[in-house]
């Protein structure tokens, strides 16, 4: 059998139902010893008629006295129109034929109500907002250039990897990027951006930088090709430079 398990809320709940249970049987027990007790006595009170108990069932239909009925007419009944009442009412005979027309100068003529014309307010709508990334048009681009000069990614990556000389990770190399062209924080998605983009390029083809991920760890480190040997590992001298 399964285990019913209770709150202490729900097990109050059942001890105060039983308890009542109890309180009513205890008074019911209480009320039939008093009577017991009046009966052994004798003290019944005063007599009282008692009434005798109504019988259960159907009450006996009436016979219902049957009258004299005339004979009914065979056939529909005739329809009985307004003006054969009002004849009927007034003794006159009905006058056979159309009605005569109303003259109508005889009638009252009633002004007719022009429409009322309503005007609907106008109300500008404007187009719904289209979901979805904005073409490419019209997003806004990193400068091409800084102080008319043009921003050559390649050279910028691998001048910041060689003045650093140790390996870095793409957000490490973003921030680097912030201080070496003094661009604002309002500008760190759009370099990050380019930093990832130039970064693949430099990494699957042109094969300048190699990819990195330490033994211990799962994030990506980035370093010069000549920072690591043939096989793909790491030289000596880098090994601690993170």
């Amino acid at each position: 059998m399964k285990k019913i398990t209770l709150s202490n809320d729900e097990i109050e709940d059942l001890k105060d139902l039983y308890q009542s249970e109890i309180d009513r049987a205890q008074r019911r027990i209480d009320s039939l010893k008093s009577i017991l007790r009046k009966i052994e006595k004798g003290d019944l009170g005063d007599e009282k008629e008692v009434a005798a108990p109504k019988k259960r069932g159907r009450k006996p239909k009436a016979k219902e006295v049957a009258e004299p009925t005339t004979p009914k007419k065979r056939g529909r009944p005739k329809k009985i129109t307004a003006e054969a009442n009002k004849s009927a009412q007034t003794g006159e005979p009905k006058k056979r034929g159309r009605k005569p027309k109303e003259n109508s100068e005889t009638k009252a003529e009633k002004p007719k109500k022009e429409p009322q014309k309503v005007t609907m307010k106008k109300v500008k709508t404007s187009p719904p907002k289209k979901r979805g990334r904005k073409p490419k048009s019209l997003r806004k681009r990193l400068k091409p250039t800084i102080e008319d000069e043009k921003i050559k990614w390649n050279d910028l990556i691998i001048d910041i990897f060689k003045s650093n000389d140790k390996l870095l990770q793409a957000k490490d190399l973003t921030m680097r990027v912030l201080e070496k062209l003094q661009l604002p924080e309002v500008e760190k998605d759009r370099t990050r951006m380019a930093v990832a983009t130039n970064l693949t390029k430099l990494t699957k083809y042109e094969k300048k930088i190699f990819k990195y991920a330490r033994p211990d760890h799962k994030i990506a480190y980035y370093g010069l090709a000549e920072w690591f040997n043939e096989d793909g590992t790491l030289k000596p001298e880098y090994q601690n430079k993170f």
